[in-house]
């Protein structure tokens, strides 16, 4: 599973391209209002808007492996600057309050960094905030898996995006300080001067720069570090990488899952944990049910179990290697399987899911992850419908799941159906206004997004 911890060059290179466009934006408003007539400003807002809003569309459409939270970061920061700056120049139009000269748009000079800087710094710290429901960060996560399934990439690209939301809102603090200080302390407006547009313009632009400058280093840094050991795989390999299939089983027996206490975790590179000893690969592309039987059985030395498939994906950015995991159920009781022709023991689900709830740092990224799935899964179907209603009119009810329940159930554990339902469902705030919003814009665009 030594592949878990392979990076795709590509994917390095997409974490600093999204944020040095995003950054970009924040200088091109800066240029571009100057550049053209001062009431043409919220034009170039709403077209690098519309650039991004572009990247986001290609990003869903491809499927290009890198997530956009920046990049919707920027798209909002850039719509709330715009129409916060229309809606000042409509209060004024109507009399309803006066704002400094500088803030509308219809006047000359008009400042934009004003307005856009300290609007990108609330934006960036919703985002920080909220970002697991930001919607390109929902995409992500349901095309490539949660943070552990995604293999060591996973781990690097939660930590930079933090870093990079983080680094943005700091930029924009500090830009913001020194914007409103200047004007409110030192700026004069019947007698403006190059000192005034250094502040309000190019200081901007500088920083920007130098920001980019700092994180193309950093992701260098980087790349050089992980191809020092090993973990890089660049375009070039992964033309003549040999397709892999790694498969994942998990044997049970009535409520009993076999596990071995002292498994090495190869992506956290750590031993001494929880994980299922049956874990193989094939250098193939696919591997047939009637193969993956025989191999299980080999394995077990069980040959009179129920083989079930669980779920696969593709490891993120390495789309020949992929890793299948499945049930493998057999009768009886633990006793009747005491030789299970591997290392490992018999452990209550009762105390997995313990474990996995009070210490999940004893479990593998692997095995945590796919328990986590599990178990969201088969919660979301004994709660909700598939409309996202409860079945259960009682808030309070919960709801477990068992491994019989796991053996008698026909959900497609493949289908993120139930994943989309725990997201979004009734006890979701507003939940039947946003429902209502989906369908609509669903309807619209021909597209069911409301499901």
């Amino acid at each position: 599973m030594e592949d878990l911890r392979k990076i795709n060059s590509m994917q390095l290179y997409l974490l600093w391209r999204n944020l040095a466009i995003s950054l970009l934006c924040i200088g091109l408003v800066m240029c571009g209002s100057h550049m053209v007539p001062y009431y043409m400003a919220p034009v170039v807002s709403l077209l690098l808007s519309a650039m991004l809003y572009t990247m986001l569309w290609n990003n869903n459409v491809t499927g290009e492996i890198g997530c956009m939270v920046v990049v919707e970061t920027m798209l909002y920061t850039l719509v709330c600057y715009t129409f916060l700056s229309i809606l000042l120049v409509v209060i004024q139009i109507l009399d309803l309050y006066r704002f400094p000269n500088e803030m509308i748009f219809f006047n000359d000079p008009y400042l934009p960094s004003l307005l856009l800087l300290p609007t990108g710094l609330v934006v960036t710290l919703f985002a920080i905030f909220f970002r697991n429901s930001m919607p390109s960060y929902r995409r992500f996560r349901m095309v490539y898996g949660h943070t552990r399934e995604r293999g060591y990439f996973g781990f690097i690209s939660n930590k930079e995006m933090d870093v990079q939301l983080k680094n943005l809102a700091v930029i924009f603090a500090i830009l913001t300080a020194i914007v409103w200080t200047y004007y409110l302390n030192v700026y004069v407006s019947i007698n403006r001067n190059g000192r005034d547009w250094y502040i309000f313009v190019w200081i901007v632009v500088i920083l920007v720069i130098l920001d980019e400058i700092y994180f193309m280093i950093r992701y260098y840094n980087l790349y050089l570090d992980l191809q020092e050991h090993n973990e890089i795989i660049t375009p070039e390999e992964l033309r003549d990488v040999t397709a892999r299939t790694y498969l994942r089983f998990y044997v049970i027996c009535g409520e009993y899952v076999f596990l071995d206490r002292n498994a090495f975790d190869r992506l956290n590179q750590v031993k001494g944990v929880y994980d299922t000893p049956f874990i193989t690969k094939r250098t193939v592309n696919g591997v047939p049910t009637t193969e993956v039987k025989n191999i299980v059985e080999t394995m077990t030395g069980k040959k009179e179990g129920e083989l079930r498939f669980f779920f696969g994906r593709h490891l993120a950015g390495v789309d020949k290697h992929s890793l299948l995991r499945y049930f493998y159920f057999l009768d009886g009781d633990i006793e009747d399987h005491a030789d299970m022709g591997a290392e490992g023991e018999w452990v209550h689900f009762d105390d997995v899911k313990r474990i996995y709830n009070e210490t999940p740092l004893k479990m593998a990224s692997n095995a945590l992850n796919d328990l986590s799935r599990l178990s969201t899964i088969m919660l979301t179907e004994k709660l909700y419908d598939e409309d996202g209603y409860r079945k259960n009119k009682i808030r309070s009810y919960k709801g477990n799941i068992t491994l019989s329940d796991v053996r008698k159930s026909h959900i497609d554990f493949q289908d993120d159906k139930w994943i989309k339902v725990a997201n979004f469902n009734s006890d979701t705030k507003f939940f039947r206004l946003k429902k209502f919003l989906r369908e609509a814009i669903g309807r619209k665009s021909g597209n069911p997004v409301g499901k």
